[in-house]
């Protein structure tokens, strides 16, 4: 089942130049976009299709445990993420915890990350992003609930351009979302976001856990089917794992369920082979046979 893309406008052509050129130097350019989608009254699936910002990237000097030197890394006071992007270890993230000097202390160790691997260190974005996204339009009382991989979840809500918790009301706007994820937005009233930033360039790894709600959002702002998809991306999943999609219109009505089988997908009502394709900042369900995990394609890469 393929849905319309989101309007996506990214400096494609330009960014290629950029990228060819910085290659020469030794440095790379991600290109930049935008992407706007407006969302009625009611219930969404909401991920976040574009990077912030890249606070650093480059070959890894040492590696310890989880303590990992990057030249030129920044004193950083957001939440990052460190993202390898090649080596044994490409697509694996990490959490950075504390930085000091050159030094990145990761919240785990990354196995196979070793020295010389490429990283890049990115903003994580969070739910004050979403704000950001509206323009700080976001109707007050919209809630927003986080699944978590324990097969708990949280809730909050919007106050004057804020989110809160629900139990406690603790201001909550550094809530991460991590990549290659998404939540579930309950909008009081029409909304539009719109995302600017870095379009992604690289794989990512995502975890997908058995017994708990995994909302997958992809990583392109376009569409694309069969390579690429993020039905592709999750087809290494275990057989019988299932995709469930979702509507748009603000009821989140389930318009289909989805299992796997030998690598490809077939609807759960008459066994059709079906391609799975979604655009961010749209989101799907997944529910593994077994805990597993998923390489989420970069949305674009030079050679495109």
């Amino acid at each position: 089942m393929i849905k319309t893309p989101t309007k996506f406008i990214a400096l494609l052509s330009g960014a290629a130049l950029l990228t060819s050129s910085a290659f020469a130097q030794g440095v790379t350019t991600d290109p930049v976009g935008y992407v706007s989608q407006a969302f009625t009254s009611g219930t969404h699936l909401v991920s976040s299709p574009l990077f912030t910002s890249i606070a650093a990237s480059g070959a890894v000097g040492t590696v310890s445990g989880a303590d990992v030197d990057i030249a030129g890394l920044p004193t950083l006071t957001e939440a990052h993420f460190l993202l390898v992007t090649s080596g044994t270890a490409a697509g694996q993230i990490s959490t950075v915890l504390s930085t000091a000097g050159d030094t990145a202390t990761l919240e785990s160790a990354i196995v196979g990350l070793a020295t010389s691997d490429t990283v890049k260190v990115i903003k994580h974005f969070n739910l004050g992003d979403l704000h950001a996204a509206s323009g700080n339009t976001i109707p007050d009382n919209t809630t927003c609930t986080v699944y978590n991989s324990d097969g708990t979840s949280d809730s909050y809500f919007a106050g004057v351009n804020n989110w809160y918790a629900t139990e406690g009301f603790a201001l909550s706007d550094d809530v991460i979302v991590f990549p290659g994820e998404g939540v579930v937005v309950g909008f009081t009233g029409p909304t539009t976001l719109t995302f600017t930033g870095l379009v992604n360039v690289d794989n990512i790894i995502v975890p997908i856990t058995a017994g708990a709600v995994n909302i997958a959002g992809s990583l392109s702002p376009s569409a694309p089917v069969g390579e690429g998809s993020i039905g592709d991306a999750l087809s290494t999943l275990p057989d019988n794992s299932t995709i469930t999609l979702y509507s748009n219109d603000g009821l989140l009505t389930a318009t289909g369920t989805y299992f796997l089988g030998a690598g490809d997908w077939y609807n759960t009502v008459g066994f059709a082979l079906t391609d799975i394709s979604e655009a961010a900042p749209g989101a799907i369900v997944v529910g593994p046979t077994s805990t597993s995990s998923a390489v989420i394609p970069a949305a674009y890469t030079a050679a495109q």
